[in-house]
């Protein structure tokens, strides 16, 4: 039986429904372009998730390049979501549109000229469609009838899309818009979008797309890889703009790399897939290898195809269409694209390959200027890091952690650099420092400047004169580099500190109540600005239990609160919870920058709680430490504890102690490529266990599933599950090249 609507239009556009679909938004379109002398006119429907605007169709006019392709639904910024929204045409003049575009700068990108806009919704009682916008380039004056003709041809548009919608056409916007040969106006006045589809009339509205449909693809494809930093956007842009653009949905990245394929990058393909494609020898016979060595586009209507040609590929079981195309970059074939069609695909026409050829040209080029950023990147990091120190000196009158944040605001890596130097006399040297810039030169000017510190404090100087002839080691590096550091010599025995700072944030020290904060030092010049540069030090006495806090520029927000008032915001906290687990008050305080969406520079933090003489009996401590990937060494380790506590008197430990001992260990031989150190401390009430190896990652407990088999996180997360569950406190932080797990266990009173 038809439907009511159906019934009431007997001769309403026949054929698919998505063809029908575009032929009425084709009609209404240019129902507009003739009646309403309109400069661009462009229809939106909404998208899958119904949540934005997307473009799905413009007529082709010089100036459709600026008609933003999308917007969200709700965003005011654009006539078209506020007809949407309000439900009723919305009219933007000139001066209304210039103040959106100064308070949101992005809008010029669509508002480069004068203009009107109008816009109407596209709807019924029941159903909401999209919108149909209009823009008048200069602006000029409306009627009011031209405004209610706007939204009658919307009215008319959206009974035709709710019958079409009826017979199964899809209302979503395309991932491109389509753009239509633009007509003539001849002052007639059109009939309705019903009345242009009928009969002979329909081959006059055909929506056939125009180049611009082509040009408009490469354009937003061009503006995403402009701003592709990573392989990942790289990827994003490609399926976004390439795939789903021609009606695919998965790509698969391969370069040629020594000899063989390596998949650099995957979307929507299964990891059986990648893993198939992924290492491939070059001079083995594959789709993917015969595409890059003949250079030629091969593609493949259906997976029978492609099983009749390559018999011993093996696909996936529900792999479907798909075409294999060479990746060429500066005048060489680097790799391959596959991309994956629903099964049946039809055949590209000549104009698609054309575009698509060139799509693939920049993506190429764009893969190799991501790939050339990180390995610079990752080369730079892995110096960066190896020249933090590897661990911080395990002592019984001093506890030290440190954390290192690195900026997300530009590409490159900073100089921030942090250090515990033991001294001649028995004491420790604290010394935190930042060079200038963040760049490779910066790293390695870093890394001298460490040097030099630990080796003039290592000659037993002072840390004036330290900083004095660190000043001149910079001044003779031939570097437009400079650096401030900050140095503080610990006495252990007596909780002296000696203290010294070349243009660097005064350290802050509070005691075991909180009292305290910043040390009012003179302050001298930045190394590396005067090379005859005098510093000068002071002394503080430390009670036992008293926290020292060095850091670098980079932890205080100064940009929004100011130098002074951020100081005094980070010593606030430190005050407040200078009592706490010294791991969770280094979390603490760099809490709020891991919340800031962007990090404009680099945080350097070393905390050290001073111990001070406490009883013999509570300052025991031990350590030992497994080989990387040394799995038997967690035997070791628990012979190593066995007797530790027999030695310490403390055997009903034991059982508590080997379990979750063993667990945090073993977890860290697995997943971090380093030797793993094992420290324990104790103090009245508990032992402290730390855990400490390179990988920067920190473990997380996960829950336990039913299918173990494909849980490949279900061993250590259970370990760390029984962590969680059985010791007094734990948790795991960053601290210089690598991390530490820590976790408590409760001593009896005795």
């Amino acid at each position: 039986m038809d439907s009511p609507s159906s019934a009431a239009r007997p001769n309403g556009p026949t054929g698919p429904p998505m063809t029908c679909r575009d032929h009425v938004i084709a009609a209404a379109l240019r129902r507009l372009n003739r009646r309403l002398d309109c400069s661009t006119c462009t229809a939106y429907l909404l998208t899958e998730d119904g949540r934005a605007l997307g473009a799905a169709m413009m007529v082709d006019t010089t100036l459709s390049f600026t008609v933003p392709s999308g917007m969200a639904a709700d965003d005011s910024n654009y006539a078209s979501a506020r007809a949407h929204q309000a439900g009723k045409v919305v009219l933007f003049e000139n001066r209304e549109l210039r103040e959106l575009t100064r308070r949101s700068p992005a809008l010029f990108l669509h508002n480069p000229y004068a203009m009107m806009v109008a816009a109407a919704p596209v709807r019924t009682a029941r159903s909401r469609f999209g919108v149909l916008s209009v823009r008048w380039v200069p602006p000029r004056p409306v009627a009011d009838e031209a405004l209610d003709y706007l939204q009658t041809v919307a009215d008319d548009l959206a009974v035709e899309l709710t019958d079409l919608a009826g017979r199964g056409a899809s209302m979503k916007a395309p991932y491109v818009p389509l753009f239509i040969a633009e007509v003539a106006r001849d002052g007639s006045a059109p009939g309705t979008a019903r009345d242009v589809v009928r009969g002979a009339a329909a081959e006059s509205v055909v929506p056939k797309p125009t180049g611009s449909t082509f040009l408009y693809q490469l354009q937003r494809l061009a503006a995403e890889l402009a701003a592709a930093v990573h392989i990942r956007d790289v990827l994003s842009a490609t399926d976004t703009q390439v795939v789903r653009a021609f009606g695919g949905h998965a790509v698969m990245l391969c370069l040629a790399e020594q000899g063989r394929l390596h998949v650099v990058g995957a979307a929507g393909f299964s990891r059986e897939s990648v893993q198939r494609v992924e290492g491939t020898l070059l001079s083995r016979h594959t789709p993917e290898t015969d595409t890059l060595r003949a250079i030629e586009i091969q593609s493949f209507p259906s997976a029978q195809a492609l099983r009749d040609t390559y018999p011993d590929v093996d696909p996936d079981p529900e792999a479907q269409a798909r075409a294999y195309l060479p990746l060429v970059s500066n005048g060489r074939a680097m790799g391959c694209c596959v991309l994956e069609f629903p099964e049946p695909a039809p055949p590209f026409a000549p104009e698609q390959l054309a575009v698509l050829t060139i799509m693939l040209e920049q993506v190429g080029q764009s893969l190799e200027r991501a790939r050339s950023y990180e390995s610079e990147q990752a080369l730079t990091q892995t110096l960066q890091r190896s020249l933090l120190p590897r661990s911080l000196p395990h002592l019984t009158e001093a506890v030290a952690t440190a954390r290192y944040l690195p900026a997300t605001e530009r590409a490159e890596v900073g100089g921030d650099w942090y250090d515990i130097v033991p001294l001649p006399g028995g004491g420790i040297g604290l010394v935190i420092g930042d060079v200038e810039g963040h760049s490779l030169e910066a790293v390695a000017v870093m890394g001298q400047l460490r040097s030099g510190v630990r080796a003039y404090a290592a000659e037993g100087h002072d840390p004036a004169t330290v900083l004095e002839r660190s000043n001149r080691l910079l001044a003779g590096l031939d570097t437009d580099l400079y650096a401030t550091c900050c140095c503080v010599w610990l006495d252990l025995a007596s909780g002296t500190a000696a203290t010294a700072t070349a243009g660097h944030p005064h350290p802050l020290i509070v005691d075991a109540r909180g009292k305290g904060g910043a040390r009012q030092l003179p302050v001298g010049p930045p190394l590396g600005v005067d090379t005859h540069a005098r510093y000068e030090q002071c002394e503080a006495q430390v009670s036992a239990g008293s926290v020292i806090a060095l850091f670098t520029d980079g932890l205080l927000d100064g940009r929004l609160l100011g130098s002074d008032a951020a100081m005094e915001k980070l010593g606030r906290v430190l005050a407040e919870h200078c009592g706490e687990n010294l791991e969770v008050l280094a979390d603490r305080l760099v809490q709020d920058r891991r919340g800031w969406r962007v990090l404009a520079d680099d945080a350097a933090l070393l905390l050290v709680r001073y111990e001070g003489a406490q009883p013999r009996e509570h300052r025991r401590m031990a350590r030992m430490s497994v080989q990387r990937h040394h799995l038997q060494g967690v035997a070791q380790v628990r012979d190593f504890l066995r007797d530790l506590l027999s030695e310490w008197d403390m055997e009903p430990l034991l059982d508590t102690m080997e379990l979750l001992t063993s667990e945090v260990v073993t977890n860290a031989l697995i997943h971090a490529d380093s030797e793993v150190e094992l420290r324990l401390r104790e103090y009245p009430d508990r032992i402290r266990v730390e855990v400490r190896d390179s990988d920067p990652h920190p473990p997380v407990p996960t829950a336990i599933v039913a299918d173990e088999e494909n849980n490949q996180e279900a061993e250590s997360g259970r370990g760390l599950l029984i962590v969680d569950a059985l010791a007094g406190d734990w948790g795991s932080s960053p601290a210089g090249r690598g991390k530490t797990t820590w976790f408590d266990i409760g001593v009896a009173a005795e």
